[in-house]
């Protein structure tokens, strides 16, 4: 009896959790909009300040606090990294990054420091935070990223929160360590001159323990841009998004340049901090003791902040001499790894804005892009299929989002296998399912394909004996690309259009039963008002209709040909080879 008991007893936290977060949203919205306020206006000067000079001033900034932090030796390799990262066409996106860094890094440690005294001045407050740091350190990094989502929408600012509580924890540690590890001789010594505690600490404690707290800045800011990168999934921008795009693609050179732009902004940061933590405060700040020497004491600052200033007037002149940018403003969220959409979503904005749109692409889950567009964080998604795929989607937020209707009707859902493997259909899979290491490989968790698959397919066709791989679009393209290099055969969930049936030598398995349902539909969405506040493009994308051969080339120019490094760019050249394609993106005026 009491193993039965057992067996179905749960403790329900995901959905206490769940419960939480709802009441927080009723109940402090105010709040979270104060905050994503603020946190959203800091990052725009930020990235106004990092991106409004042009990018030799930067260089030229981050080459002489190399200089001034340790030396020529990182001067030059500052100087190299970052026109590294500029040859690739990787600048927007690191400063976008380095933006996030510096406004979490920053709100972090003013926070962390003085929980970190406070806990080395208390031990009933370092007991009490020593499990929540704990907490915040081991939780998976992703995790974070779901609450935020929910409370403050996709972007940039549940990036930011989620990247303060997950690298706050090394600033309270390191803090209270540093402090806890000077010299109580020392310290008895001040009181006993008559210092006051405020004194002790400022005078005494926190100078001896400088080198331990720089060492926790220095964590921080490394925990910082790694959660950064991770934060590209929920819409963050940035080098995140690059990485996502080439994971979701398997796009070899993409992902080898977000990443080294990646690694090359934390040496950066990793040096110069760690240089800073190095030394003492009475030590010579160069080498051999130079520290002392008029170089360092005067030029080397001296020259910094003329860079600094440089850079700074820069932008003031760009903030109030440049010209006004569009007031008609349209953000399309893209779905990661759907790439269609991808392609699409890139022809809306070479078509709109040449007829004066700014328009803005964030890459991002499908999920989060239809809560952002639920909230109004986002204006536009091109690629969503009904009637299955994102049914789920569309029944939680129908009645806040608007359908424009279909621009492809010959989608499908599929189950694809190499092209030479001994079967043709679905329901000689079970029976030669060794052939296939007894393996399917699904993609995402959360997409419908994967529901499908799960639901409909393997039962009806016999094939729970096989070992149904959930993982992601990225994942199942990789195990397809490796199995035709090796050729191995190979079975996983697909769908089509789709680049891979051009890339790969494949083949779609029959669906005699009709388990992966028919042929579906690729329609665009908008928020719930988007039609009120933009009728010409919504009557635009009603009757916008998309061929195969429209399609598969334009995917395959772009995607293939191109190899997706310069989607706008290439984009714009297939467009204008293909001036039919482009005559339905001409905006008429809306019907009455």
């Amino acid at each position: 009896m009491m193993p039965m008991v057992l067996d179905s007893f749960r403790i329900p936290l995901g959905g206490w959790v769940s419960s939480a977060v709802d009441w927080m949203i009723a109940s402090w919205s105010g709040f979270f909009n104060v905050i994503s306020t603020i946190f959203q206006g800091i990052n725009d000067v930020l990235q106004a300040i990092l991106l409004t000079p042009p990018f030799w001033v930067w260089i030229l900034v981050f080459t002489l606090l190399g200089w001034w932090a340790k030396g020529w030796k990182l001067a030059l390799g500052s100087f190299l990294g970052f026109m590294l990262i500029y040859s690739m066409d990787q600048w927007d996106n690191a400063m976008q990054s380095l933006a996030l860094v510096i406004l979490a890094s920053a709100i972090a440690v003013l926070i962390g420091i003085p929980l970190g005294i406070w806990a080395a001045r208390s031990k009933r407050v370092s007991a009490v935070l020593r499990p929540i740091l704990d907490f915040l350190q081991t939780m998976p990094a992703f995790v974070y990223l779901i609450p935020f989502v929910v409370l403050f929408s996709v972007g940039v600012v549940p990036a930011i929160v989620a990247t303060i509580l997950f690298a706050i924890a090394p600033a309270v540690r390191f803090t209270e360590l540093g402090i806890k590890q000077v010299d109580k001789e020392v310290v008895e010594a001040a009181y006993a001159f008559g210092a006051t505690p405020r004194r002790v600490l400022f005078q005494v404690q926190l100078p001896l323990a400088r080198q331990t707290i720089m060492g926790g800045v220095n964590q921080v800011i490394m925990l910082s841009l790694s959660m950064v990168v991770i934060a590209g999934m929920v819409g963050a921008g940035g080098l995140g998004a690059d990485v996502v795009t080439a994971l979701n693609r398997v796009n070899m050179s993409l992902g080898a340049e977000a990443g080294l732009s990646v690694v090359i902004l934390a040496m950066f940061l990793d040096r110069v901090t760690g240089s800073r933590a190095g030394r003492k405060a009475a030590a010579g700040d160069g080498e051999g003791g130079a520290g002392k020497s008029v170089l360092d004491r005067i030029v080397k600052p001296a020259a910094l902040l003329a860079a600094l200033a440089l850079a700074l007037g820069w932008t003031a002149v760009g903030a109030f001499g440049g010209s006004a940018g569009s007031d008609k403003t349209i953000r399309i969220g893209v779905a990661s790894g759907w790439d269609e959409g991808v392609v699409l979503s890139n022809a809306m904005k070479v078509a709109l804005e040449e007829q004066g749109y700014d328009v803005k692409l964030q890459d991002a889950e499908v999920g989060v892009i239809f809560t952002g567009l639920a909230e109004g964080d986002f204006d536009l998604l091109m690629d969503g299929w009904l009637p299955n795929t994102i049914k789920d989607y569309v029944d939680k937020y129908g009645d806040q989002i608007e359908d424009f209707g279909a621009w492809y009707d010959k989608a499908k859902l599929t189950i694809a296998v190499n092209k030479d493997a001994p079967i043709d259909s679905l329901d000689e899979l079970a029976a030669n399912a060794d052939k296939f290491n007894n393996e399917i490989i699904g993609i995402d968790a959360g997409a419908g394909l994967t529901r499908v698959t799960k639901n409909d397919v393997i039962p009806q066709y016999g094939l729970e004996g096989m070992d149904f791989k959930i993982s992601s679009t990225a994942t199942m393209l990789g195990a397809l690309k490796g199995a035709m290099q090796s050729g191995d055969d190979i079975v996983v969930t697909l769908w089509s259009p789709h680049w891979a049936y051009d890339e790969f030598d494949i083949k779609d398995l029959k669906d005699p039963k009709g388990a992966l349902g028919g042929a579906e539909k690729c329609h665009s969405f908008g928020r719930g008002d988007f039609t009120k506040d933009n009728p010409e493009v919504a009557e635009m994308l009603k009757h916008l209709k998309v061929s195969d051969e429209q399609l598969y080339s334009l995917e395959n120019y772009v995607l293939n040909e191109k190899e997706g490094k310069n989607l706008v760019q290439d984009t714009r050249d297939w467009m204008e080879e293909h001036p039919d394609f482009k005559k339905q993106f001409k905006l008429k005026e809306a019907a009455k």
